[in-house]
């Protein structure tokens, strides 16, 4: 097979992919509603509503990843629970293997302050609300793949407090 003139990672048909984490950052409600989930509003390099990640750098593992990710995008400090689900896309011209992380949001930060240059707006939002905005082609994410990942996650968070 020959190669892309942008490397193996921008063909689409290659074995190779590059490989990110995704933060799927949930916040426990209580008394006061369902679990939420941190989205940021990102128009580049589509418009669309996502959790927050990106491309793993030299020498770090899915936990160390995720916290740089959550933190640089959001300036939380988050909880690592595992990987809650997984999904092979193209992103920016390459082909990605996303590695989703269950996060939860520590107490005391709730704080979202969004880096210079990434998204635009963020919310908190329901799995419900999370599913529409898939539906609509408002999220890069399918519907079924978000469904998923937060039942998942919620399962690894159900595990993890026991």
């Amino acid at each position: 097979m020959s190669a892309s003139p942008l490397g193996l990672a921008a063909d689409p048909r290659a074995p190779y992919a590059r490989l990110a984490v995704a933060g799927l950052i949930s916040r426990d409600n209580g008394d006061q509603g369902p679990v939420t989930w941190l989205l940021l509003h990102r128009t580049n390099p589509i418009d669309a509503w996502d959790p927050p990640g990106g491309r793993m750098e030299e020498g770090e593992d899915l936990t160390s990843a995720v916290l740089r990710e959550a933190f640089e995008e959001t300036s939380l400090e988050v909880q690592v629970g595992g990987p809650c689900y997984s999904l092979l896309t193209m992103y920016k011209g390459e082909r990605v293997l996303v590695v989703s992380m269950a996060c939860r949001q520590l107490s005391g930060a709730c704080r979202v302050r969004l880096e210079p240059d990434g998204a635009i707006e963020w919310r908190w939002v329901t799995a419900d609300e999370w599913e529409e905005l898939a539906s609509c082609g408002r999220s890069s994410w399918s519907a079924r793949d978000m469904r998923r990942a937060t039942k998942m996650a919620a399962v690894l968070w159900e595990m993890e407090d026991e």
